[in-house]
């Protein structure tokens, strides 16, 4: 019997190791992980999702499956989709202008969930402050090569091309980064009408 309980003991401590060896830094192809805290290090959160790019399999051997919450949490117990709860990966169609252009400027940034695709400073999270790549490496600058919008004038006046207007004047600290103004009144806020940037306090200037 105790022979037995010897044996299983060391079958578990073997398990462990091994379970250790495949998340922990000593494995060239596996995250950053110390397998005596069995955390990820402080600051891991800002670079996750560069590591993932480069290989998803190493984060799927301990989290599970990235694309099916019902498969996910793996043997670490933590699933991607409690923090993504949409996934990892943008939607499908998520390139056409129409799903991530609308999304990023068209709605406000939420306050309340900063796990929704919403905003300006959603996009900011993983391609950085100015979209030239940030932690994702992607930069917007590869398609929009001129501006974050189209050529002025961007007023389109149909709903198929693209209009200002209709973006959500909480993105306004976003768009500060390119249009503030030199003359923009000290210590104002970023605002679409408050003569910060581009109008005054007619939507029509």
């Amino acid at each position: 019997m105790i022979r037995g309980e010897q044996v299983a003991r060391t079958c578990l401590a073997v398990a462990f190791a091994l379970l250790a060896w495949g998340c922990s830094s000593s494995s060239s192809n596996a995250p950053k992980f110390s397998p005596t805290s069995g955390q990820h290090p402080t600051g891991w959160t800002q670079s996750h999702w560069a590591e993932y790019t480069k290989n998803p399999a190493q984060c799927q051997a301990c989290h599970g499956s990235t694309t099916d919450p019902a498969m996910a949490g793996g043997v670490a117990k933590v699933s991607c989709f409690t923090c993504h709860p949409n996934g990892v990966n943008h939607p499908d169609g998520w390139a056409a202008a129409s799903q991530h252009g609308r999304r990023g400027a068209q709605l406000a940034p939420d306050a309340t969930d900063p796990k929704l695709m919403a905003g300006f400073a959603h996009c900011a999270k993983c391609h950085g402050s100015d979209f030239s790549g940030g932690i994702s490496g992607v930069s917007c600058k590869g398609c929009h090569t001129k501006a974050p919008h189209p050529d002025a004038p961007w007023r389109g006046s149909t709903t198929t091309l693209p209009n200002h207007d209709k973006t959500d004047i909480n993105n306004a600290i976003t768009c500060s980064g390119c249009h503030l103004s030199p003359q923009a009144p000290a210590g104002a806020a970023p605002g679409c009408y408050n003569n910060t940037m581009c109008h005054g306090s007619n939507p029509t200037q």
